[in-house]
């Protein structure tokens, strides 16, 4: 936890000095090029930290405080975020929910729909579709894919990634997890239709 967050500050200093560095008007287009590459290098450097971090701080226990959250609103709000990490791939959303609100760590929700979100993209192909179905107990996130089903025994595992998605850095379905089960919540995987599930049950 404490590398973790020692190394927030020196990564975003080195981010600020390749942003003032790229606005340099007598780089050459490959000095250029290769300062991006070491700039998006550092960006997926200062994401992993920040999940390890989150990861060590839900394992120390040091989100505490629980509220009473309406699902379906937390979704809504977030839903203009996620379209944005969506891109070209369309988000539907299925309210069975009737407004049931569940206890829960408000911080910890946002970042498990967040991750679910993202790990749905990655997973999907052009112009495909996000289905998110909420009903009282369940929270259900599936994603239409060419990918072949992902390996249920390794999928919660930290820096797990598969042979098509090398760009990821691995965590954000460990860190699903570890949210579930700090809210005792049960998660499951299906790949069926060529879609891939995911059923968070919460009750």
């Amino acid at each position: 936890e404490n590398a973790s967050h020692e190394l927030q500050t020196p990564l975003a200093i080195a981010q600020v000095k390749l942003d003032n560095l790229m606005q340099d008007e007598t780089l050459t287009e490959r000095q250029a090029s290769e300062i991006q590459q070491v700039y998006n290098e550092l960006r997926h450097m200062s994401q992993l930290s920040r999940n390890l971090l989150l990861l060590s701080k839900i394992e120390n226990n040091q989100f505490k405080e629980k509220t009473s959250i309406v699902v379906a609103d937390e979704i809504n709000a977030l839903l203009p975020h996620l379209e944005t990490i969506a891109g070209d791939i369309r988000i539907q959303l299925l309210d069975d929910s009737h407004n049931t609100a569940i206890a829960c760590n408000h911080v910890l929700l946002g970042s498990m729909l967040t991750n679910l979100v993202v790990n749905a993209v990655r997973h999907n192909k052009p112009n495909g579709l996000i289905h998110i179905h909420l009903t009282p107990n369940e929270l259900t996130v599936a994603n239409t894919s060419d990918d072949p089903p992902l390996d249920p025994a390794h999928i919660f595992s930290r820096f797990y990634r598969t042979p098509h998605n090398q760009k990821s850095n691995g965590l954000g379905l460990a860190i699903v997890k570890s949210i579930c089960d700090y809210h005792q919540w049960t998660i499951t995987y299906h790949h069926t239709q060529a879609l891939h599930q995911f059923t968070v049950r919460m009750r």
